[in-house]
């Protein structure tokens, strides 16, 4: 475990995704189970314990190129608390979060192609190997659908796992850091505790925050009422939840979930007479959504 490592070299620190690092020197290590890093100052470790360390996880890639001057700015304004960079102070802008699951995939390729999406010039900054932030200006802002078609297309050219976070539009300004930094926890919890899709967004995420914060009462109080019929029926589970996640439209949740209307509605239908809870107004849809999430977590963690 990764913490019990930070007792033995001061000046050590874990993140849930690749560090981007200041001035001071470290050796990374990545938990693939856990999906954490931990970077260990350069002075803090010998090299008796570097290839100990190296030999049970994965010795991360240092990021040593020279940035061009307009990203080295993005990097400080972002990640290191400098000023925001010149020129786009009080701008609308959207960061985007890439992750990119493999190790056979080229850097500079996979810049070109998140590049060749946009309408307009664009900034790439890598955060480690694998992952990258886009920082999208301008009005023509790509939609879902196409962000969506982005991570499909990495998949089947590169033959790499994507998943995207896209940003909400924000304002560059001395908060816009500490809101990214939300945005990265939130492309995190996903990550851990969503399904696996191609995107990710802010509304997408959301409901799964508020799920992961409740106290245990309620959350226990919210499992006695649906987890029984959950358990009964995956089927009936997995329809139900694909039914609200696409807005209770059941012929876009019966072509996304590959089965017909009619099988559909019949399980929906067979929920409400389990539960005795109808799905047909929001309150209703709300509260069994959120306990989809909390089973969904539950049944992934045991």
């Amino acid at each position: 475990m990764f913490e019990n490592l930070l007792a033995l070299y001061p000046g050590a620190f874990i993140t849930d995704h690749p560090p981007v690092l200041g001035q001071e020197k470290f050796h990374i290590f990545h938990n693939e189970a856990e999906r954490k890093w931990i970077s260990i100052p350069e002075k803090s470790i010998s090299e008796k314990e570097l290839d100990l360390l190296g030999a049970i996880y994965v010795r991360a890639e240092v990021p040593s190129e020279k940035l061009p001057p307009m990203l080295q700015q993005w990097k400080e304004y972002l990640f290191e608390g400098a000023e925001p960079p010149a020129g786009f102070e009080g701008e609308v802008i959207r960061l985007i979060q890439f992750e990119f699951r493999g190790e056979n995939h080229d850097r500079e390729e996979l810049e070109m192609a998140i590049k060749g999406f946009f309408p307009e010039d664009i900034l790439v900054l890598w955060e480690g190997s694998g992952s990258a932030l886009a920082v999208e200006r301008g009005k023509y802002s790509l939609d879902e659908r196409d962000l969506a078609s982005m991570a499909g297309a990495f998949e089947s050219d590169f033959y790499i796992k994507t998943r995207i976070y896209i940003g909400r539009r924000l304002t560059v300004s001395d908060a816009l850091p500490s809101q990214f930094r939300e945005e990265q926890n939130y492309f995190d919890l996903a990550k851990k505790d969503i399904s696996s899709e191609g995107y990710y967004t802010f509304e997408k995420v959301f409901p799964a925050y508020v799920a992961s914060l409740l106290p245990r009462p309620l959350s226990e109080a919210l499992n006695a009422v649906f987890a029984e019929a959950f358990r009964s029926d995956d089927e009936m589970f997995t329809t139900v939840k694909g039914f609200l996640e696409n807005g209770s439209n059941a012929s876009l949740a019966a072509k996304k979930l590959y089965i017909h209307r009619n099988t559909l509605q019949y399980r929906v239908d067979k929920f409400t007479d389990k539960t005795g809870v109808s799905l047909k107004d929001f309150n209703s849809a709300f509260t069994v959504y959120l306990a989809c999430l909390l089973y969904d977590r539950d049944r992934e963690t045991n």
